[in-house]
C-alpha cells in the first residue's frame, strides 16, 4: 500500500502534482459513518428494506457500485500523478511505461514517446481539453448514478401508492357491499385496510433508500471531483510555467530541435498578434466610420435648421417690406 501523501514533487522540486489521499479520507469517514449509522439503525432499516425487496434490493446494488465508481474515480488520480512525476525527473522519457488513460493523449502531445519534451504555448489549451474532457466523462457517470438512485427511490414510491389506492379502493367496496352499520362493519374495515396502509411502506421505503443513496453519491462526487480540480490546476501550472520557459529564449543544444521549437513558438505567436493587431485595427475602423456617419447626419441636420431659420428670417424682412411700403403709398 502506498504511503499516505498528499504531493508528488519531481527531482527539481518546482512542480508538485496532488495526490487523492487527502480527498480520500474524507470519503473513507464518510463512509465509515453511514456505515456506522446504518449498523445503529439495523433493525427499523432492514424492516423498511422487506417493504419492497425487488425495488430495495436494486437501489442497494445501484449505490454500492456508484460508491466503488467514485472511489475508483478518485484513485485513478494517483497514477497519473507518479508517471507525470517519473517524467519529469526521468533523463529518458521514452522509457517510462505507458502512460494512465487519464493523461494519454497529453503524454502523447507533449512527446514522450520518443523521450523529447516538444510543446509550444498554442498546444497548452488543447493538451489541458484532452485532460479536462477526460475528467468530466468520468463525472458524468457518477452524477447518472445518482440520478438513478432518485429515480428508483419515485419508482418505489409510485408503485407502493398504486398499491394503496388499490387495495384501498378494494375494501372499500367490499365493506359497502355487505355493511349493516355496526361495530362489525368498522372492525371489518379496518381489518380490510391494515394490508393497504402496510403497503404504503413500499413507498416510503424505496424513497428512503433513493434519497439516501444519492445523497452518499453526491458526497463521494464532490470530494473525488475536488481531488480532480486540484490535478488539473496543477497541471494548467505546470504547462504553463513549460511554455513561458520555451517563449523566454532558445536553450542550448545539439541538434538543433530546441531552437526550432522556440522559433515555431515564436512565430505563432508573432502570427496571434498580428490578428489582434488586424482585429483591433478593424474595430477602431468601424467606430470611425459610425462616428463619421454621425458626424455627417448632425451636420446635414444643423445645416437643415439653419436653412429654415434663414428662410424664415427672409420672409419676416420680405413682409416688413412690403408694409412699409404699403404705409408709403
Amino acid at each position: 500500500m502506498p504511503v499516505l501523501q498528499d504531493e508528488q514533487t519531481d527531482a527539481s522540486g518546482d512542480v508538485k502534482f496532488t495526490g487523492p489521499w487527502r480527498y480520500i479520507v474524507w470519503m473513507a469517514l464518510f463512509t465509515a459513518a453511514v456505515l456506522a449509522i446504518g449498523i445503529m439503525l439495523i433493525e427499523p432499516l432492514t424492516e423498511a428494506f422487506q417493504a419492497n425487496i425487488a425495488i430495495n434490493g436494486l437501489i442497494l446494488g445501484v449505490l454500492v457500485i456508484g460508491v466503488l465508481y467514485t472511489y475508483a474515480q478518485a484513485l485513478g488520480i494517483w497514477p497519473a500523478a507518479r508517471w507525470l512525476v517519473r517524467f519529469r525527473s526521468s533523463e529518458h522519457p521514452g522509457s517510462l511505461p505507458t502512460p494512465p488513460a487519464m493523461i494519454a493523449p497529453m503524454a502523447s502531445m507533449m512527446g514522450a514517446a520518443d523521450g523529447r519534451m516538444r510543446i509550444s504555448a498554442g498546444s497548452v489549451r488543447t493538451v489541458l481539453d484532452s485532460v479536462g474532457a477526460r475528467m468530466s466523462e468520468a463525472g458524468a457517470f457518477t452524477r447518472y448514478f445518482g440520478r438513478l438512485l432518485i429515480f428508483l427511490g419515485l419508482l418505489g414510491t409510485f408503485w407502493g401508492l398504486l398499491q394503496v389506492v388499490s387495495d384501498v379502493g378494494a375494501a372499500v367496496r367490499a365493506v359497502t357491499e355487505s355493511t349493516t352499520g355496526g361495530e362489525a362493519d368498522v372492525l371489518r374495515l379496518m381489518s380490510a385496510i391494515e394490508d393497504p396502509i402496510q403497503g404504503m411502506g413500499t413507498a416510503f421505503a424505496s424513497s428512503l433508500f433513493g434519497l439516501a443513496g444519492s445523497l452518499v453519491i453526491g458526497f463521494l462526487d464532490l470530494q473525488a471531483s475536488r481531488a480532480q480540480n486540484r490535478f488539473y490546476n496543477e497541471i494548467e501550472e505546470w504547462l504553463s510555467s513549460m511554455s513561458r520557459v520555451a517563449a523566454a529564449g532558445p536553450a542550448s543544444g545539439g541538434d538543433g530541435e530546441v531552437s526550432s521549437a522556440y522559433l515555431g513558438a515564436l512565430l505563432e505567436q508573432t502570427a496571434e498578434t498580428i490578428d489582434r493587431l488586424a482585429s483591433s485595427m478593424e474595430r477602431h475602423s468601424r467606430q470611425m466610420d459610425t462616428t463619421l456617419q454621425r458626424f455627417t447626419e448632425d451636420s446635414r441636420t444643423n445645416q437643415e435648421e439653419a436653412n429654415r431659420a434663414l428662410r424664415d428670417e427672409i420672409r419676416v424682412l420680405i413682409r416688413a417690406l412690403e408694409a412699409r411700403d404699403r404705409g408709403g403709398e
